[in-house]
């Protein structure tokens, strides 16, 4: 892994991404780590990378969350307990796995599915949709409200 940092406004840096804290719930390291990376120089401030389901629920009691990327199987137990504390707490996922999309239990199929091999890039706008659909850009009606004023 390198050092390399993508300067401000690169191809790597997502808006969306800036200053949000990414939980990652896979139990390959080496793939979590390139995960973390990834994020990390798209521009998060924070990437929490969970090896198994009592960790990730940990995590999300001692850090703040904007949203999460869980792989289905984790250290051969479903996620799904983690699925179901997100959705409860109202942050956003989606599922980064190799299994298929009829793994997953009826109630999270609407939510976003990667199948993986993935490209990176596809995650990264994924993540970015998931934190804007949750906090849309601000200022998206200032224009139209402040011009009724004057």
């Amino acid at each position: 892994m390198s050092n390399f940092a993508a300067p401000p406004g690169s191809p790597m840096q997502n808006k969306a991404l800036a200053e949000r804290s990414i939980l990652i719930v896979e139990d390959d390291v080496i793939l979590s780590t390139d995960l973390a990376f990834l994020l990390t120089e798209a521009g998060c401030k924070a990437v929490i990378p969970t090896t198994s389901n009592p960790a990730a629920l940990s995590a999300m009691v001692h850090y703040i969350v904007d949203a999460a990327i869980l792989d289905v199987n984790i250290q051969n137990e479903w996620v799904f307990p983690v699925a179901q504390a997100l959705d409860a707490a109202g942050i956003p996922f989606l599922f980064l796995t190799a299994y298929a999309l009829d793994s997953i239990p009826a109630e999270y199929r609407a939510r976003p599915f990667i199948q993986k091999p993935h490209h990176p890039q596809d995650l990264v706008y994924a993540v970015a949709e998931l934190i804007e659909a949750k906090h849309p850009p601000e200022a998206a009606n200032d224009e139209i409200t402040s011009n009724k004023a004057g």
